[in-house]
């Protein structure tokens, strides 16, 4: 065999080579990436967006159905009344959505008999603004009929209070029985556990979503420092997107991947947030949607989960909607644990600082029983505390 063959073959070996270790280094795990960041989108599509519903009429397209009052809204699904402490409000059985929350504590004006704050309203009156939980399934053939927005749920009770949960029951009659237990404590937490219970003779495959949903862009207090928009921590990094700045993303959509966190909508003084459970991988997702008037949403999508014949599967997901009190986000982030839960607050950058400096003037006021006089003495003890860098 000659040289130039040897030399030939030595190139033609080494080639191949190259080409397998090319493949299995690269070309292969980047093709996987990109088949699992497709199935990752597939699957965020499928959550539910928010939108007014339409009205057909006989040989014209569809058009958007007039607002109603949120009375009329309110009236359109059976509801079960909240009451506590600090909100009122109630859960439509249409669709099982948290979408009727009012802050007891606070007004919309300085005036003590000024309307106390309506942070959730239902999808078909004015801003809707509301939480939603439920189910999606990756099958295309034979695909398992799973509640929808307008399933409606049947319950054990009209009302909710810190001392008494509601059931929420749905038989799909295809052998699925969902189930949804709803709490909720003195402040501004909802609990809420779904179970899946399969009677059918067949396995199926679920993932769990929820959804922070909101008509129209939200009025803004102004100040270049105070964040109001989508927020949320992935994993333990926290988020933000201010409503303009998500127009500017890919598809106006933001998307992240972690274990446990939340994502929500906030105010300068209020927030609702959903959070699955803490310890489990989550997708989530900044959104918006819509022409002249903007749609938003910040959503969350679990890992799918594969229900045996005789098996059933739970998954808990919590709901914040309420005021954005200090105290109450540090004993959310204790228990049950939600991540960094503190940062639903805007620390800005100098969080190692602010957050110290708050706590006390917080603790000065409690004590001095003015913040004029909380601030006064926070100066005189900075003024001390650098008076040997003065001499």
């Amino acid at each position: 065999m000659s040289e130039n063959v040897k030399n030939m073959i030595l190139a033609a070996a080494l080639s191949l080579v190259f080409i397998g270790l090319w493949d299995y280094f690269y070309a292969f795990p980047e093709i996987d990436k990109q088949r699992r960041a497709q199935t990752q989108q597939e699957k965020l599509a499928k959550v539910p967006q928010l939108g007014a519903p339409e009205r057909v009429t006989a040989g014209q397209p569809p058009v958007k159905a007039a607002p109603k009052t949120r009375a009329e809204a309110l009236a359109l699904s059976p509801r079960i009344a909240i009451d506590t402490r600090s909100i009122s409000g109630s859960i439509a059985l249409k669709g099982g959505r948290i979408d009727d929350v009012s802050l007891k504590n606070y007004r919309e004006t300085v005036d003590p008999s000024s309307p106390i704050i309506t942070l959730l309203s239902p999808e078909d009156g004015p801003s809707p603004y509301y939480a939603e939980l439920g189910y999606l399934t990756a099958e295309t053939e034979n695909a398992p009929v799973l509640p929808t927005t307008e399933t409606l749920w049947t319950t054990d009770a009209d009302g909710l209070t810190t001392a008494k949960p509601v059931t929420l029951t749905w038989d799909n009659g295809h052998g699925l029985v969902f189930k949804r237990v709803i709490s909720v404590d003195d402040e501004y937490l909802f609990t809420v556990k779904d179970s899946v219970e399969n009677k059918a003779g067949a396995p199926v495959t679920l993932f769990n979503y929820a959804r922070v949903s909101r008509f129209g862009h939200p009025p803004s207090a102004g100040y270049a420092a105070l964040h109001e928009g989508f927020v949320g921590v992935v994993g333990e990094t926290g988020e933000e997107v201010t409503y303009d700045k998500i127009e500017k993303e890919d598809n106006a959509v933001k998307t992240y991947k972690g274990v446990g966190g939340w994502v929500g909508l906030t105010d300068k003084y209020w927030a609702a947030v959903v959070a699955p459970d803490q310890n489990l991988p989550m997708e989530a997702r900044f959104a918006s949607m819509g022409g002249a008037v903007k749609t938003y949403q910040a959503d969350t999508v679990s890992d799918q989960k594969t229900i045996e014949p005789g098996k059933s599967a739970e998954a808990t997901t919590y709901v914040f909607a309420g005021a954005k009190v200090v105290d109450v986000l540090d004993a959310y982030k204790a228990n049950p644990g939600l991540k960094r839960f503190d940062l639903l607050i805007d620390w800005g950058w100098f969080y190692f600082i602010t957050r110290p400096m708050f706590r006390l003037i917080d603790f000065l006021y409690k004590l001095l029983g003015n913040f004029g006089l909380a601030i006064l003495a926070v100066t005189v003890i900075v003024k001390l505390a650098f008076l040997p860098l003065a001499n």
